[in-house]
């Protein structure tokens, strides 16, 4: 049975009659790094803020490692770190002293974890600058830093790349997946740049005005994405013997509707109708599926204007 971080429960939000969030259910597994994606204004910050308790529910509710009463929900988040837009820092003081302040902030005892959270996030060296005098790739490590402390399991991450630079972007990307192995700290990170999640995350939530319009593994995204020849035939198990003694091929999956996905052939799709006419499977339709991943989630959320 999966073990789940966080599930949100026909979660909705209202601010006077703008309905911002509409029954959301989200399932994040343990060990996962989990992509919210959508555009700006689709409430992921919202939905964020609830789930870390800082802004209520108008409806449906939040099971946090398996808790959903409010008493266990604030013990639970204990066991969180968020980092929601950018957190207070102190431009004067260095970055340890910024995480000494959260240390004694959360209570935590002893400032070995400040050297810890400093040596993973690639700030040691640095340690005694002012903050004031940071790069904002450096601010937002600091950040991760800050959320990190006090070792939570779960960690919530909002737009972690915005306004970072190409190598800034990639040097984000290799610190959470770093995070997620070497640590085990489950992440829910959100963004609007498909691209750069799609690098990292296992499984995407699509929020789309105010609702997850999908959730998907990322290997069933691959799969939904991967080029094929799709075949449609008469007699499913000839043609499967076909592929595999006359095309040398067992690159290909049957369908539940016995369509045949064949990954090989690309482009050589003439060399498959022949092999099989000549065998006498007759060759119902046959076509290159598939799409790049851009295009699925337009297609998905109504079109370009809504990406």
């Amino acid at each position: 049975m999966k073990e789940y971080c966080l599930r949100t429960l026909s979660v909705s939000k209202k601010y006077g009659r703008t309905t911002v969030l509409d029954h959301v259910n989200l399932n994040i597994g343990k060990g996962e790094i989990y992509g919210l994606i959508g555009r700006n204004g689709a409430g992921k910050t919202t939905l964020i803020r609830i789930i870390a308790g800082l802004v209520k529910t108008t409806n449906g509710s939040i099971e946090l490692f398996g808790k959903t009463k409010e008493k266990e929900l604030r013990v639970e988040r204990k066991r969180m770190g968020a980092l929601i837009e950018m957190p207070v820092m102190y431009g004067d003081m260095t970055a340890e002293e910024n995480l000494e302040f959260i240390r004694l902030q959360k209570g935590i005892p002893g400032k070995k974890c400040i050297q810890e959270k400093l040596n993973l996030v690639g700030l040691s060296e640095v340690k005694k600058k002012k903050v004031k005098n940071f790069s904002l790739g450096m601010k937002q490590k600091l950040g991760i830093a800050m959320a990190l402390l006090g070792d939570p399991e779960f960690i919530i991450l909002d737009e972690p790349t915005n306004g970072l630079d190409p190598m800034g972007i990639v040097e984000m990307r290799e610190l959470l997946k770093k995070i997620n192995k070497e640590e085990g700290v489950t992440i829910l990170v959100s963004s609007h740049m498909l691209s750069e999640l799609y690098q990292l995350v296992t499984c995407f939530g699509i929020l789309h005005n105010g609702q997850i319009i999908e959730e998907i593994q990322k290997e069933v995204l691959d799969e939904r994405c991967k080029k094929a020849v799709e075949l449609k035939v008469d007699d499913v198990k000839k043609a499967v013997w076909i592929l595999e003694t006359i095309l040398k091929t067992t690159n290909y999956t049957v369908l539940s509707d016995e369509v045949i996905k064949l990954y090989d052939y690309i482009e050589e799709p003439e060399l498959v109708s022949t092999a099989l006419s000549k065998e006498q499977v007759m060759v119902k339709q046959i076509a290159i599926k598939g799409e790049e991943l851009e295009s699925y989630f337009m297609n998905l959320v109504g079109g370009e204007k809504n990406v």
